[in-house]
């Protein structure tokens, strides 16, 4: 069982499918595909029954039900995405109930050092690296999913190690979001021990050795010049470069088929971008009351909203947690993929798992 798991926690945390798909094809890529969900269901019939994530099933039922109703063109790209979610949360669920916090930082800090081998050993003309995930910004999201984790291992060799090696790969990416959910989460930790000061000094660090060896690691010069405008403070011409591009311009696009739909939505894939020929909406609160309506959409607002207040419970002895349902509920701000990006489910439903059996373990000690 252990191989089982620990070869799920590989597949779903480093993206192997998609990784498999650009790195040899799609025989390959399916073929591992298809291995991931069946190990899936296997890991569910082997595993003692408990009862999965209920509020993310309900979010999926919601939002597949309504918006292939409403409009839908390809039926079997639908029943092939809906039935994956499914397993993904419901297998997905027994898994995350067995991962402890400590296997997951090992996995994730892997994924991390993916994005460092890839700048020093295939260096790319775009100058942004991504490892296994192939997009710099989702792997600017496992990055702080790793930083987070990593500020609560009790071992400080690791505690630093992974700070480092997450905040370096996290540079290399040169994610806007990255870097802003970074500086976040270190101000509030401060709030939680004013000690963590010292994790800016990982940051500096790391930034440091991208200045020094950026062009070594041929680094994308556009984003890093306006990294090192904003360290100057010559704020006119570093705000121009990163705003270019910015996703409040893409979800602009779609502000009208939302306003004319907003209680059903315009139907499956409708703000996906692919039936416009133009850029999704990313934005996934956007895309389900674009796609779904108003119910799936405060469904998906209620589940981040929960994880963030029950997290706050544990502001003082397990901060990550908070720092992890920050980070969830503001990369969804960016993407527009939450039902097809199953590490960002899987982190879900492992932090709704961490925070509901911690909520009940300090209501029944302190009655």
């Amino acid at each position: 069982m252990r191989i089982l798991k620990y070869t799920l926690l590989a597949l779903i945390c480093w993206m192997l499918p998609s990784f498999l798909l650009m790195a040899f094809g799609p025989s390959i890529s399916g073929a591992s595909s298809y291995l991931t969900f069946g190990l899936f269901i296997l890991y569910f019939f082997l595993r003692e029954k408990k009862a999965p994530a209920i509020p993310f099933i309900i979010l999926g039922m919601a939002y597949f039900v309504i918006s292939g109703l409403i409009f839908l063109v390809d039926f079997k790209s639908y029943i092939n995405e809906f039935i994956k979610f499914i397993i993904i949360v419901v297998g997905g669920s027994q898994l995350a109930r067995d991962i402890s916090k400590k296997e997951l930082y090992f996995v994730i800090l892997f994924g991390a050092i993916s994005i460092l081998l890839q700048a020093i050993l295939f260096q790319n003309g775009y100058g942004r690296y991504s490892g296994f995930y192939l997009n710099p910004n989702g792997a600017g999201f496992i990055c702080i999913i790793g930083y987070s984790i990593s500020t609560s291992m009790p071992d400080k060799k690791l505690k630093y190690l992974g700070l480092f090696i997450c905040t370096l790969a996290g540079l290399l990416t040169f994610s806007r979001t990255f870097i802003v959910l970074w500086l976040l989460i270190n101000l509030i930790s401060i709030f939680v021990d004013k000690r963590n000061l010292t994790n800016f000094m990982v940051g500096i660090g790391a930034l440091i050795l991208v200045f020094s060896f950026a062009a070594v690691l041929q680094v994308n010069t556009v984003r890093l010049s306006a990294l090192n405008n904003l360290i100057e403070n010559k704020s006119s011409s570093s705000v121009s470069a990163i705003n270019e591009g910015s996703r409040t311009e893409t979800w602009s696009q779609y502000y009208d088929m939302i306003n004319k739909r907003p209680f059903f939505g315009n139907g499956y894939n409708a703000l996906s971008g692919s039936e416009l020929n133009k850029v999704g909406v990313h934005n996934s609160y956007l895309l389900v009351i674009g796609e779904a309506g108003i119910i799936p959409f405060l469904l998906m607002v209620g589940i981040y909203v929960m994880l963030l207040f029950k997290s706050l419970h544990y502001f003082y002895t397990n901060s990550e947690y908070l720092y992890l349902s920050i980070a969830l509920a503001l990369i969804l701000m960016v993407t527009h993929t939450y039902f097809t990006n199953y590490i960002v489910i899987f982190i879900s439903i492992w932090l709704y798992f961490q925070v509901k059996d911690e909520t009940s373990s300090f209501i029944i000690n302190n009655k």
